[in-house]
């Protein structure tokens, strides 16, 4: 497995496997895994859309280049960890590596981005358990609090870039270009702001609260395996530099986030509506 790595390659991949391990250990030691048909076919059923939705991932064009892989894997990940337990989620993150492990054999699999997929899936999981006691005004605070460090994060590191690395081109970033992407995400974020206070005047409590929950875990998502994870891991392997190799990953974040927000909690919604119905029977 660890063949062909640098020593500060293979460094990384042994902080990863104890990382894997030690959680391991800990989800299964404070949430016992409940072994029913219904999770078990939760748990495949998250797994094969998963696998699927990575098969039909399609590369699209940055700057004229294709660079930005766009896919709905890290949508169905949040879901899966959203509506099972801790150690259904740890299993569905690991599994669905595994399974791409076998599909696209590799002769360097690299654990780094078997860690990404179950911290993906196992984070949502260990969030809606966690905040089942939080208070609605609280969860709302939070996300707020959230959404404007992302905006103010995003745009600072935007006006702190004068290059970036396309395929084998350097491509200089305009002040136009700046204040573009800087208006786009500023939108998205007023966007999600004037959803947020819609939902905390005219839904249900409990309703809004469920939906705050949700936009943190997607953002915190797709944060987490976008911009900091995976230029972390591609650095690590391909020396691409993380501080450039972000920027695209920036846009896209920007593009996903608000499409993971509305499409997500629809599924969520729907998963546990099929769960309690299932438990009914």
């Amino acid at each position: 497995m660890f063949s062909g790595f640098s020593g500060g390659d293979l460094l990384v991949q042994v902080i990863c496997l104890l990382v894997l391990i030690g959680l391991c250990l800990f989800v299964f030691k404070k949430y016992p895994l409940q072994v029913t048909i219904q999770n078990i076919v939760f748990a495949a059923m998250f797994v094969l859309l998963a696998s699927v939705m990575n098969a039909l991932s399609v590369m699209i064009p940055f700057f004229g280049v294709p660079s930005v892989k766009l896919s709905f894997v890290i949508l169905v990940l949040i879901v899966a960890g959203s509506s099972l337990s801790p150690s259904w989620a740890y299993l569905v993150g690991l599994v669905f590596d595994l399974v791409g492990l076998l599909i696209v054999p590799t002769d360097q699999p690299f654990l780094g981005f078997t860690l990404s997929h179950v911290l993906v899936t196992l984070l949502p999981s260990l969030w809606y358990v966690k905040s089942q006691s939080m208070e609605p005004k609280l969860a709302f605070r939070i996300i707020y609090t959230v959404l404007l460090c992302l905006g103010v994060g995003a745009a600072v590191y935007i006006f702190q870039m004068d290059e970036i690395q396309v395929g084998q081109d350097i491509v200089a970033i305009t002040t136009v270009m700046k204040l573009s992407i800087v208006l786009f995400i500023s939108v998205a974020i007023v966007v999600l702001f004037v959803v947020l206070r819609y939902m905390q005047k005219n839904q249900k409590e409990d309703t809004a609260a469920a939906f705050a929950k949700w936009m943190m875990i997607a953002i915190v998502g797709e944060v987490l395996y976008s911009i900091i994870l995976t230029p972390l891991w591609l650095d690590v392997m391909y020396h691409i530099p993380w501080f450039v190799s972000m920027f695209i990953r920036v846009v896209k974040a920007c593009v996903m986030i608000p499409i993971d927000i509305v499409v997500g909690f629809s599924l969520v919604k729907l998963v546990h509506k099929v769960s309690f119905a299932s438990k009914q029977k």
